[in-house]
């Protein structure tokens, strides 16, 4: 008869099994749902920028732009409600962009004359929470 300690080991791993096949899971169709909106202009950094987004909850990611390229940044989420909010600042948090004055856009074409450190949060606006296992993803890609 097992012990319950290898009982307690085989369910633990059993469940890291199960969350980590999980993640996976959502990770390869947001990668998918980003690309599309590269189209064939734009190849990405090959960072796949991905966060959780529980209720009220923010993902923020800093990046640096160098000028004189051009750059689009490509939203998605795994969630079939609310609408996925992209809010770009510099870091001193002047707002640069915002997708909710743009009709919720999941991407935006931008380039700097120098080279510029921003802060990009994604969060999720709707009428109800985001349900759990939401996730959120930011694609940077470059004009070629």
């Amino acid at each position: 008869m097992p012990s319950p300690h290898h009982i307690i080991t085989a369910a633990m791993l059993a469940a890291l099994l199960l969350a980590n096949s999980q993640l996976s899971g959502q990770q390869q169709p947001l990668g998918q749902r980003c690309s599309k909106h590269m189209g064939s202009e734009f190849v990405t950094d090959g960072q796949e920028h991905i966060a959780p987004l529980g209720d009220g909850q923010r993902a923020e990611f800093r990046t640096t732009f160098f000028g004189h390229s051009t750059y689009r940044l490509a939203i998605c989420s795994n969630s079939p409600q609310g609408h996925l909010v992209m809010t770009v600042y510099d870091t001193d948090k002047n707002l640069l962009f915002c997708n909710r004055d743009y009709g919720y856009s999941p991407y935006w074409d931008f380039s700097f004359t120098s080279t510029v450190t921003c802060i990009v949060q994604l969060e999720l606006d709707g009428p109800t929470p985001p349900p759990s296992g939401t996730m959120a993803m930011l694609a940077i890609g470059f004009k070629h």
